[in-house]
């Protein structure tokens, strides 16, 4: 970590303001990055470019496997986004590899151990895809995931009614 022009910058060139980072914290967050370049401020990155695992993050390109994007290029996890894939709780997207057309999708309410939503897509030939937290899946390796993981506990109790609801409401549009 060296300081350039009043940034602390690490060896990808990605930077932190020095007027509200220390070294040691701009440290921590360099090593929080994966793949990361010329990020500035990155916690939570903006203008970045060939990120991965990123989030919440903004007006990026050519990212993948982030989550909680907005306004990216190439990027999961988006709003008003183009051209992603690997998507997570988007909306607005268009040109999603995963699907030839904006999917369907279903949005759980905060469930489960994380106390966060699990995102349910699919299309007109059942092909679905489930996120939830750093699962993907289709829907049967989501339900082993969920059996292995929580078994009848709590939890798994929540996830499976949330399965048995899913495949509800894509039997009645399909």
């Amino acid at each position: 970590m060296k300081k350039i022009n009043n940034y602390w910058t690490d060896g990808n060139n990605n930077r932190w303001d020095a007027n509200y980072h220390t070294k040691k914290k701009a440290e921590e967050q360099s090593k929080s990055l994966s793949d990361c370049s010329n990020c500035s401020d990155c916690f939570y990155c903006s203008n970045c470019s060939d990120c991965s695992d990123c989030s919440n993050c903004s007006d990026c390109s050519d990212c993948s496997y982030c989550c909680g994007c907005s306004n990216c290029s190439n990027c999961c996890g988006c709003s008003n986004c183009s051209d992603c894939s690997y998507c997570c709780g988007c909306s607005y997207c268009c040109g999603c590899s995963n699907f030839k057309t904006n999917p369907q999708r279903f949005i759980s309410s905060n469930i489960g151990s994380r106390e966060d939503q699990t995102y349910f897509y699919w299309d007109s030939n059942e092909n679905i895809i489930v996120i939830c937290g750093c699962f993907k899946g289709n829907l049967k390796e989501f339900e082993n995931a969920v059996n292995n993981t929580h078994g009848t506990n709590k939890y798994g109790k929540q996830y499976k009614k949330l399965i048995k609801l899913v495949e509800y409401i894509i039997n009645q549009k399909i």
